[in-house]
């Protein structure tokens, strides 16, 4: 089951109600890359939502995600086509995309539980402002290229390995 353990900023764009959201220990199903934290920030004049997986601390950025697209039925299938793409970036094989996508067959949203995991994400967020930026903005980055950078970032929560390899580590067993 796709998990979107949600910032309550998302919750609300999304116009959620307490009872949209499962309850805590239904939120704990476990999913191959676990549960997806989501969280909305701006860069420069557009917002950006990153996911991020809580168990692999893989993440990816979404801009331009437009209201119509947002309501709360369209917004997992969304969050599934980002995770798939960047799987694809990773070049990760088929039959092990496949596992997540059956994985994903159904969805729900959560609150966010965990500080350390909101504290990584909110990292991870800077991160990616900082690459952006550098490179002159979202009309002249690579953001495909910022997304693999980020991943191989070594991470102190993973044993200061990376997403990506702890990512093809999960999928593979």
């Amino acid at each position: 089951m796709l998990i979107l353990k949600c910032t309550k900023k998302v919750q609300s764009y999304l116009g959620l109600a307490a009872g949209d959201l499962l309850s805590e220990s239904a939120a704990s199903r476990d999913a191959v890359l676990g549960a997806w934290y989501v969280n909305q920030f701006r860069i420069g004049r557009r917002n950006a939502y990153i996911f991020m997986s809580e168990r692999t601390l893989l993440s990816f950025i979404l801009f331009d995600v437009k209201k119509s697209n947002s309501k709360k039925a369209l917004f997992p299938e969304i969050c599934l086509a980002g995770i798939v793409q960047l799987l694809k970036f990773l070049q990760t094989p088929l039959p092990l995309i496949g596992k997540v996508i059956d994985d994903s067959f159904h969805s729900g949203y959560a609150n966010t539980d965990s500080r350390s995991a909101l504290g990584n994400l909110n990292d991870l967020a800077f991160l990616y402002q900082h690459y952006i930026m550098t490179q002159g903005g979202l009309e002249h980055c690579n953001l495909t290229e910022i997304i693999l950078r980020v991943n191989r970032t070594p991470q102190r929560n993973l044993g200061w390995s990376n997403s990506t390899d702890i990512t093809r580590e999960i999928l593979a067993a």
